[in-house]
């Protein structure tokens, strides 16, 4: 992967999740952060939602204005009302009112608006700022003692995915720490120790 790709995810990343950043950022940290969202995409991958329900009862779920429409629209109401019903407003973002569960969780731990559900449902567990964040953390630092205390604390012990997640991922984050690798746009680790100079 070019160094433009690196930083255009890293960017994507910064964006998607609201990290605020005064000025460029140091290019082993744009590196570094570029493997940590590989790292939980390959996750993310290898670890699929099971339907649980437990994700849907965190207690923050941001609903980004794009989405307000195409859920408001789903279920047949206007913006007005429908972010009347089931937002709040909180430092210029959109967050669900009801979280704890949501809202739209059913009694079988489906949820009614699947088809237009927010992207950071459909990221959680291991696309979250908290998961990729303590991933780039250990990555950074190269603290493999510390995996499990730090991303214990991003793991939900009565989720059956987080519990599949942690059996791979001191592989992944090991892999990534013992050799000079970045990650290519399909998300495998590319060697580049043995490039030429």
């Amino acid at each position: 992967m070019s160094g433009e790709s690196g930083r255009l995810m890293a960017q994507r990343y910064r964006d998607k999740y609201f990290i605020e950043n005064e000025g460029p950022l140091p290019p082993e940290t744009v590196k570094d952060l570029d493997l940590a969202y590989h790292v939980s995409t390959r996750i993310n991958q290898m670890v699929p939602c099971e339907l649980c329900g437990v994700c849907c009862h965190q207690k923050r779920i941001i609903v980004q204005d794009h989405e307000i429409t195409r859920i408001s629209e789903h279920l047949g109401q206007d913006m007005a009302s429908f972010c009347d019903s089931y937002l709040f407003k909180e430092d210029g973002k959109w967050f669900f009112s009801r979280t704890d569960p949501c809202h739209f969780l059913n009694e079988e731990n489906r949820c009614t608006i699947q088809e237009v559900k927010p992207e950071i449902c459909n990221d959680a567990p291991f696309l979250t700022t908290q998961f990729i964040g303590a991933v780039f953390y250990l990555l950074r630092y190269q603290r493999e003692g510390l995996i499990i205390p730090i991303l214990g604390n991003f793991i939900l012990d009565d989720s059956p995915c987080s519990r599949k997640a942690a059996k791979i991922i001191s592989d992944e984050i090991a892999m990534v720490l013992s050799r000079d690798v970045e990650p290519n746009a399909d998300g495998e680790y590319l060697d580049i120790s043995a490039k030429a100079v």
